[in-house]
């Protein structure tokens, strides 16, 4: 077709659509939805995900992680005062030195030992968690220390009451104040100690979108303060005491999780069973932990992933499909109010070809013209929800190209019957049309 014909086809087009604005606008609201919706929920699919791969990432995909579980039916009871119940189970300091001699591939290991405590300053107290652990966990959980420093080796060597704070502590126990060389309280069942604040950590994981990474124990909390494993014994021990009515609760844990890092992301799979064996060493068949494989978390979230986005984008393709067929049930009637009009181009020459292209191109511009103002609003939306209510949300090349194709060819499928019925009116019959 020359360019001066298709220039006219567009120019007779838009004058139809003007003539009709409501009725046009209207039509076009269903590809507007349509196309948003799929730009949209695909945005928040993909900042969802996002999110949640990060965090598995952050955990380290050459790292395994290894925690204290305990076991089902492995309580004894032991006569005092009252009546007291003890429970012996967990990850040991031999595990930790097993798994470094004869598990391959394995780079370097970290023993955590944590409790449940209050930390006080002044007035302030909060529920935290108390972590023992090496210098190196910043390096090893890729944690960021915010002010100060962390914990060194002469520390842990000498058992040092020096502690790091997390950042979120350091705002509810110090309100704004530097918490730098203050000292805090930390109490416990049996005995309070007193700690002196070197370094804030900023944790590298978000608790609210990946809660069972939170701390380490798994718990929501980031209210953690960090000390030398050394000292955690020395002060503290194996011990942790819970209060019931009428009775104590005494767990005996070594250390409540190992993390294993390996040189390389390939050495992680194979290297599980060899894991497993040396931990089942001496257990006599009690499992009282459990390893999580951060790589295979991600491989499972992947596919997840894909499985979450094709059922996003089969709901958002019902509203194109919806806005269709509106629009076709539009066209259908315009059809038939100018079949006079047909009727006349026909006299003066016009072919089917000529008015199938004209109703034709009338239904593409609305679709384009919806499916462009839905690109603009999905787009829109994703950038309000990412940058005033801080959430994640990826508006990708994949999504605005798909989802303005199919707004196409919806104009296309949709538009072509109607087109065809107009063309194939017949001419006289057209004409006597009132």
């Amino acid at each position: 077709m020359p360019f001066f014909s298709l220039l006219r086809v567009v120019q007779v087009g838009f004058k139809s659509l003007r003539l009709h604005k409501l009725r046009s606008s209207l039509t076009m609201l269903g590809m507007v939805i349509g196309v948003w919706a799929v730009i949209t929920l695909v945005a928040i699919g993909e900042g969802a995900s996002q999110d949640a791969q990060e965090a598995i990432k952050r955990l380290g995909a050459q790292n395994v992680i290894i925690r204290s579980v305990k076991p089902l039916s492995d309580k004894t009871q032991l006569q005092g005062r009252g009546m007291e119940w003890e429970t012996i189970y967990g990850l040991k300091n031999v595990d930790a030195a097993r798994i470094q001699d004869t598990v391959p591939g394995v780079k370097r290991v970290l023993p955590i030992l944590s409790q449940r405590k209050n930390v006080k300053h002044g007035r302030r107290e909060v529920d935290c968690q108390l972590i023992g652990t090496y210098p190196y966990y910043p390096d090893f959980t890729q944690s960021k220390i915010v002010a100060g420093q962390f914990l060194n080796e002469a520390e842990e060597n000498s058992k040092a009451a020096s502690c790091v704070i997390t950042l979120e502590l350091a705002e509810r126990l110090f309100a704004g104040h530097n918490p730098l060389m203050e000292k805090v309280i930390v109490r416990g069942f049996e005995s309070s100690q007193v700690f002196q604040v070197k370094g804030i950590l900023q944790e590298r994981v978000d608790t609210e979108k990946l809660p069972q990474e939170a701390d380490a124990l798994g718990r929501t909390i980031s209210a953690n303060v960090y000390i030398p494993l050394s000292a955690f014994k020395s002060l503290y021990g194996i011990k942790n005491i819970d209060r019931s009515v009428g009775s104590l609760s005494v767990e005996r844990v070594e250390l409540t999780e190992i993390r294993v890092e390996f040189g390389s992301v390939e050495e992680v799979i194979p290297a599980i069973p060899l894991l497993k064996d040396a931990l089942d060493k001496r257990r006599k068949g009690v499992v009282d932990y459990e390893i999580q494989v951060p790589i295979n978390e991600l491989n499972t979230l992947k596919a997840q992933k894909a499985r979450d986005t094709r059922m996003l984008m089969y709901i958002a393709c019902i509203s194109l499909l919806v806005g269709g067929i509106g629009i076709m049930n539009i066209m259908l009637a315009t059809v038939t109010e100018r079949t006079r009009e047909i009727g006349v181009r026909r006299a003066l020459g016009a072919t089917r070809v000529d008015i199938t292209i004209q109703f034709l191109a009338e239904t593409l511009m609305l679709c384009l013209i919806g499916g462009g103002i839905g690109v603009v609003g999905g787009w829109g939306f994703a950038e309000f929800r990412h940058n005033i209510l801080h959430t994640t949300t990826i508006v990708t090349n994949w999504s605005v190209v798909v989802a303005f194709g199919l707004s196409v060819m919806v104009g296309l499928v949709f538009g072509l019957y109607p087109a065809r019925r107009a063309a194939h009116l017949d001419p006289i019959e057209a004409l006597r049309h009132a």
